[in-house]
């Protein structure tokens, strides 16, 4: 009798129609009663659509955390990283820079340890001679600027490859000191 349409209802007689409004309102209780419950089938099926969504964008949510967890991870990882391998970097290129400039004020102070050591040897030398009276280059020069020995020296014989010279302490000192001062020299332009 609950599912007669309205239009038929009234013709039904009123006794009737307070029973079907009773039933009526028997059943919507019982349904009521039922949701409340949480028995109803109408309310149970939606629920559970409901609860495995919830159930699946709650698994989603902490897979793309975990994901975004990761990435965060990863890039403070890349950033350590990249620091690490610039300082480094920077710690190499400070020590050659430091290295360069060290062997550069090692090679000044060679080259001034040694121009020392030739003034020394040549101011020695001239000290020597100043105290004899005799200028080294008076006594071998010729006119014509050509050396001219007063006195040969007898040749040594040697075994093995060498080579002698027939020159004097003081030419070779002299020799020396030219070819020392024009190496200097020659590095002073090539470093300027």
């Amino acid at each position: 009798l609950c599912g007669i349409a309205p239009c038929i209802l009234s013709f039904v007689p009123v006794g009737l129609r307070e029973q079907l409004y009773r039933e009526r309102i028997v059943e919507v209780e019982s349904k009521l009663n039922e949701v409340e419950l949480g028995q109803a089938k109408e309310y149970l099926l939606p629920l559970q659509k409901l609860q495995d969504n919830m159930r699946i964008r709650t698994e989603v949510a902490a897979i793309l955390r975990q994901y975004k967890l990761n990435n965060v991870q990863n890039q403070y990882n890349a950033e350590e990283q990249a620091t690490r391998q610039n300082l480094e970097n920077e710690k190499s290129l400070l020590y050659d820079h430091m290295k360069e400039e060290l062997e550069e004020k090692i090679r000044r102070l060679e080259e001034d340890r040694n121009s020392v050591d030739i003034n020394a040897d040549l101011w020695f030398f001239e000290h020597n001679k100043r105290g004899s009276n005799q200028n080294p280059l008076s006594s071998k020069r010729g006119p014509k600027g050509f050396n001219r020995m007063k006195s040969r020296r007898k040749a040594v014989t040697v075994s093995g490859p060498y080579i002698v010279y027939m020159l004097r302490d003081e030419e070779i000192i002299e020799d020396w000191t030219i070819i020392k001062k024009a190496m200097s020299q020659r590095k002073c332009d090539l470093t300027y």
